[in-house]
């Protein structure tokens, strides 16, 4: 390699990682807390070898926030555990070779995509066998996926992953996300905090969703109060 082509190749490098480098500056914007999760699932990132990270929690502890964040970079495919052969998640591994696999709630993945995942995971080789036929290709891609029972997969997939549990919010971890979220959103904040306060204290849910689901009806603080007691008027009883 003369001196031209070796300069080239460094300066192909150099704007490689310039790229991942402004990728990563936006990720996690509109997530709140977890610092250091952040810190971890970016040095993933530029890790010359694939890291599969699993966040494991209770819902609405931003853990799908995590997955969605990732959907910023570049050749990332997101799926729902349950829905991984209804979507075709094989065939698009096989035809578009994704560099970042995201799946929500991938306790729900059926055995078989788990052992496909296990295979990719430990020898970067994904393997599919359908109707006599077997079909096989090389793969680099980091796994990052959530789960809310991690009890329900496959003990060799799970040793696989680095594992952080998230714990639940409490009352005031809930609502400095809920008004980062609704105010990020356009949401005023006098509306946003009011949401906030009654989906913890009236409502009696530790679900952000709730949060943006009255925030998408509420324009007035009445509103919000009016649809807390619409929604406790027409609750089912437990």
């Amino acid at each position: 390699m003369n001196r031209n082509e070796l300069l080239k190749l460094k300066d192909g490098v150099h704007k490689y990682s310039d790229e991942k480098n402004r990728e990563n500056l936006s990720l996690f914007e509109s997530i709140i807390g977890y610092d250091d999760i952040k810190k971890i699932f970016k040095m993933s990132l530029i890790s010359d070898n694939a890291v599969h990270i699993l966040l494991v929690g209770p819902p609405a502890s931003a853990k799908t926030l995590f997955m969605l964040e990732f959907l910023k970079l570049e050749r990332s495919y997101f799926t729902l555990g349950s829905h991984s052969t209804k979507a075709g998640m094989m065939d698009y591994l096989f035809d578009y070779r994704p560099r970042y696999l995201l799946i929500d709630e991938i306790e729900h993945m059926p055995y078989k995509d788990q052992t496909s995942l296990l295979s990719i995971m430990e020898t970067g080789i994904l393997t599919e066998t359908k109707s006599q036929k077997t079909r096989s290709t090389q793969l680099k891609t980091w796994i990052f996926a959530t789960c809310n029972n991690e009890q329900k997969l496959l003990s060799p997939l799970l040793s696989r992953f680095i594992i952080f549990h998230l714990k639940p919010y409490n009352r005031y971890k809930f609502i400095e996300v809920s008004n980062g979220i609704l105010v990020k959103n356009d949401i005023p904040l006098d509306i946003a905090n009011e949401i906030s306060h009654i989906v913890w204290h009236k409502l009696k849910s530790r679900d952000i969703r709730d949060c943006i689901k009255i925030s998408r009806l509420a324009k007035s603080i009445e509103d919000v109060e009016w649809i807390a007691k619409t929604l406790i008027q027409y609750r089912k009883n437990k």
